[in-house]
């Protein structure tokens, strides 16, 4: 009986030496890391390799690799913040290549970062990086990263102009397209409003406050929620008090737990609409499907805040364009009069002339009698050179009016000019300062 007693202690010795010696390696092998992606947690992270990003701007996460380090960067984009694992070589500078790891950009235009083709460019380039006609001065290191900084500022005291401004964005995953509306009186924002709405015309406010869309069983609905951040606006006169998290999310307007980001960024869309403020840029839009066996399509450029050139033209299935078929005889609309050609170029003359097509007034046919010469209809023209505005407003899509720096992509060696990624500009400065958040971190750590 004793034996049995004695065995049975002995056993339950060994028990627990073992567990406590799993309990202590386990946590041998793992550390407690604060993260810098703007959270209050803590997250586990591997001990072997791993190097401390406390208080370190953009970097969420570093470590040693085999063949060098590994760093995840984040930085702002259109709809969010784009968040990048790139992973250097041994010199930290040689860039061995470039992971997505979370975005929430824009279908078919800031979405675009996860492709293959864009993201292989960055395969054996050295940093830091920058966009075409954004070479820094003298190529050093950080003026890729100023020159992102200096073009997101926006000048102060702006007069906004009386109106009603919209902005939209695409249909999302969700099946919703959030849709804002700003309006402007004797100078001030007097009323915002948020909505979303499906391709059936369904409105998510409607449905929120009809029980059909619902988040939580109780707590403010998503109208409540959408109506109290509006309400927000009109009383601070912008969107600079909302603070936003990585999440989107923001605990400056009380009650108020729904993602705001994709809001913030529309009424700011609208605001700079309202300022008639348009950011340098080229920018080309398109319509959504043909017309009489034609895709129309338009391109207009600012710069130093003005409309310099506005090309509209339109091409056919085998991709013969209006404007030459035009011009060599083979589009004819009369024997006499204007070609079409000449008539795009009066409205685009026009345009420009007037910095907006406001007094391009139009009967039901989409005809008008404003610019001399002109008899085709020009609802569709209209339509793009106001998307393209809208675009210019914002600075979204924008492609550089610069020829790019002379000496091809890489400046003796001390960065590299990347591509930027077509018709998202946000985006593609998100990328360039988080690449370079990433080497200006890496760096240091290798100097020391």
């Amino acid at each position: 009986m004793k034996d049995n007693r004695l065995k049975g202690i002995i056993a339950l010795a060994v028990v627990t030496v073992v567990a406590f010696g799993a309990v202590y390696g386990s946590k041998a092998l793992t550390k407690k890391n604060t993260t810098n992606d703007g959270t209050n947690g803590q997250t586990e992270t591997p001990v072997e390799g791993a190097i401390d990003v406390t208080g370190a701007d953009g970097i969420t996460a570093a470590r040693e690799t085999d063949d060098g380090f590994a760093v995840t960067a984040q930085a702002k984009g259109f709809a969010g913040n784009v968040v990048l694992e790139i992973n250097f070589g041994k010199d930290g500078k040689t860039i061995n290549g470039v992971t997505v790891v979370k975005h929430s950009e824009t279908p078919g235009y800031g979405a675009n970062v996860e492709n293959e083709d864009y993201l292989a460019q960055f395969d054996g380039i050295t940093a830091p990086v920058w966009l075409p006609g954004n070479a820094p001065a003298g190529a050093t290191e950080n003026a890729a990263e100023t020159t992102v900084e200096e073009t997101a500022e926006q000048p102060a005291n702006v007069e906004l102009k009386d109106g009603t401004y919209t902005a939209e964005t695409a249909f999302g995953s969700n099946g919703f397209k959030d849709v804002v509306t700003v309006t402007i009186a004797n100078g001030a924002i007097t009323e915002v409003v948020w909505d979303a709405v499906k391709e059936d015309g369904s409105k998510k406010s409607v449905m929120a406050a009809n029980g059909e869309y619902v988040m939580t069983e109780d707590g403010p609905t998503w109208d409540e929620q959408a109506k109290a951040i509006a309400a927000y606006v009109v009383e601070k006169q912008s969107t600079d008090a909302i603070n936003l998290d990585e999440n989107g999310k923001t605990d400056s307007v009380a009650g108020v737990s729904i993602s705001v980001d994709g809001f913030v960024s529309l009424v700011e869309q609208c605001l700079a609409q309202a300022s008639g403020l348009l950011k340098d840029g080229i920018y080309k839009v398109q319509a959504d499907e043909a017309e009489n066996g034609y895709l129309y399509m338009l391109t207009l450029k600012v710069e130093n805040g003005a409309i310099t050139s506005v090309v509209w033209d339109a091409v056919n299935e085998i991709g013969e364009y209006k404007s030459y078929l035009s011009a060599v005889g083979e589009y004819k609309m009369t024997d006499n009069g204007p070609t079409w050609k000449e008539q795009a170029d009066a409205l685009a003359a026009f345009v420009i002339e007037n910095q907006s097509t406001k007094d391009i007034v139009m009967d039901e046919n989409g005809k008008t009698d404003s610019v001399a010469g002109v008899s085709i209809s020009v609802d569709g023209f209209v339509d793009l050179t106001e998307k393209a505005l809208k675009l210019a407003a914002s600075g979204e899509g924008a492609e550089s009016t610069e020829e790019p720096a002379a000496g091809g992509s890489d400046l003796a060696g001390a960065g590299t000019e990347i591509d930027a990624i077509s018709g998202a500009t946000f985006t593609s400065n998100a990328v360039v300062e988080a690449i370079n958040k990433a080497y200006e971190f890496i760096s240091a750590y290798v100097a020391k």
